[in-house]
């Protein structure tokens, strides 16, 4: 999972700050765009905040962030806008809500809403004060409380096609928290703490019970504060005695199918983040752990690349990076690509037997070759595939380009190729990124490659292959497999030596200088003592 919290409470990262509906849907745009170019795959988009929300919702007010007034409905919606971006841009979206906490701020205007909570429903409420700072907090003691919030998930999930859904405040304030009253009345025989405890993980058992989304494959998240319980050189406020989070029950009991822990300190110094990371993959009991990073901390950043090296290493499900804004415009963390792990856990229902992926190819230019498939199985089941995916297995398996499933076709272009042939495949991928089925492989050979070896089978003289006015390739026949140094001089009188292991026959090789530059080529055969010279001169 490369993943990135994409925050809208505050406007932090989006939307812009004008009511201009065609601009925001092209910041939106573009910031998919720009991870799918760095090489993300999953967005955290968050949908609710300070008790609002930005879609469809009969329970609570819209936000005020995309009118300029609570309540008001845009002409689009910012939720399923996100989901279509998702899908153009194969980019796995989960609905980010942030959960107990229901208002911060200043804005008053938000809280006198007749719909928000602190005017509908005030005796749920719980004020709460920290280091100056007031804010509003749900009492997850009430069963009501529950049974809402519960209710909010499940219209959520049962109006959108959301991959995921994304908890977040999910959790108390602190053990200051005014709620006696409601443990005194609760006629627990446990603990206040314990009670705390099973407050928010009866929302997720509600849920559980409940939901009947429209993606039957959902995908349950939350993300908890980045320490479970203190550990020797990780100690700080815990989730477990601090906010009541028993994230372990959670796992379990399979009431989520992910956690993303909020580590957000760095290797260095007490809460050392490998200590963490490595506690929370021990205790994931087979579920998905995504280490949440402080992208915006000048100490964290130099260590972000570390932080995703370790991720791999102690076997995490991936990394988070909070948030857009922070990568925004960095270079990309990421240099191909890869798909979130599957969830062996979540079983797609593939009572139609896929069909066999049939691929060919055919030469459309001397430079061009058309592939091509046969397969209607993906649009029968469009909730059930994600996309198609071109493999190149010529050397080492790669994914070459991934294919909406509408397409039936994908034209190669061979412009600069490093070798006479390729082997493709096609696979498909469902939506929890299994590989369904594949292709045949197709061996595809480069159309004017493969002719200029044909025509110059007979000869054993090096050819220039003109690519461009400035691209050049070699090709070189060798009369057994052996070493070839090819060397280059330069018109500054400058000498590069390139070591290659050829094969039988011909051999195709780029130039490393601007042909324009060089004044001769010089090819030396290790085994046979064959010199071949080209003077460009």
């Amino acid at each position: 999972t490369r993943a990135v919290w994409l925050t809208t409470n505050l406007k932090l990262d989006w939307p812009p700050n004008t009511t201009d509906e065609e601009y925001q849907k092209k910041l939106l745009r573009d910031m998919f765009r720009n991870l799918k170019e760095k090489n993300f795959n999953t967005v955290y988009f968050q949908v609710r905040s300070n008790g609002t929300v930005m879609y469809k919702s009969d329970i609570e007010p819209f936000s005020p962030y995309i009118t300029g007034t609570v309540g008001k409905i845009p002409s689009y919606d910012p939720l399923q806008y996100a989901i279509d971006l998702g899908r153009e841009f194969n980019l796995e979206v989960h609905a980010w809500i942030n959960m107990i906490r229901c208002f911060t701020g200043s804005d008053e205007r938000i809280a006198k809403h007749p719909k928000h909570l602190r005017s509908a429903h005030s005796n749920w409420v719980v004020k709460y004060s920290e280091n100056g700072s007031t804010s509003y907090w749900l009492n997850p003691g009430i069963d009501q409380v529950q049974n809402y919030l519960a209710d909010l998930m499940i219209e959520l999930t049962s109006k959108y096609d959301v991959d995921g859904i994304h908890l977040d405040f999910f959790r108390y304030p602190g053990s200051d928290f005014s709620d006696d009253k409601f443990f005194r009345s609760s006629a627990s025989k446990t603990s206040k703490d314990d009670w705390r405890r099973n407050n928010l993980t009866s929302i997720l058992r509600k849920f559980k019970e409940n939901a009947n989304p429209v993606n039957p494959y959902l995908k349950v998240g939350v993300t908890p504060i980045g320490i479970r319980k203190n550990l020797k050189g990780a100690t700080g406020w815990e989730g477990y005695s601090s906010v009541y989070q028993d994230s372990e029950t959670w796992l379990k009991e399979e009431l989520v199918d992910y956690l993303t822990p909020q580590i957000y300190w760095g290797f260095d110094k007490n809460p050392h983040f490998d200590i963490l990371a490595k506690d929370w993959v021990d205790k994931s009991y087979n579920k998905n752990i995504v280490l949440g990073l402080a992208a915006y901390k000048e100490d964290v950043i130099p260590q972000l690349n570390k932080m995703i090296d370790f991720s791999r290493k102690v076997g995490a499900a991936g990394v988070s990076f909070f948030r857009y804004e922070h990568i925004d415009n960095k270079l990309s963390y990421y240099n191909d690509v890869a798909f979130p792990p599957n969830m062996p856990w979540k079983i797609l229902d593939n009572s139609e037997p896929a069909e066999n992926l049939i691929c060919e190819f055919e030469e459309i230019s001397p430079k061009e070759v058309m592939l091509s498939w046969d397969n209607n199985h993906a649009l029968k089941i469009p909730n059930q595939i994600r996309f198609y995916v071109l493999y190149d297995n010529t050397d080492v398996k790669t994914i070459a380009r991934i294919i909406s499933l509408d397409k039936r076709q994908a034209k190669l272009k061979f412009s600069n190729p490093s070798k006479l042939a390729f082997n493709y495949n096609i696979g498909k991928i469902d939506r929890l990124w299994n590989e369904v089925n594949f292709s045949n492989p197709v061996l595809v050979k480069v159309p004017f490659l493969e002719k200029l070896k044909e025509e110059s089978a007979n000869n054993i003289h090096p050819i220039l292959i003109k690519q461009s006015e400035e691209e050049f390739l070699l090709s070189i026949h060798s009369f057994e497999k052996q070493k070839v140094i090819v060397g280059i001089l330069t018109k500054e009188n400058t000498y590069n030596e390139i070591e290659f292991d050829f094969n039988l026959g011909e051999n195709i090789i780029k130039l490393s200088e601007n042909i324009k530059f060089i004044k001769s080529i010089k090819i030396n055969f290790v085994n046979d003592k064959r010199e071949e010279l080209i003077n460009l001169i």
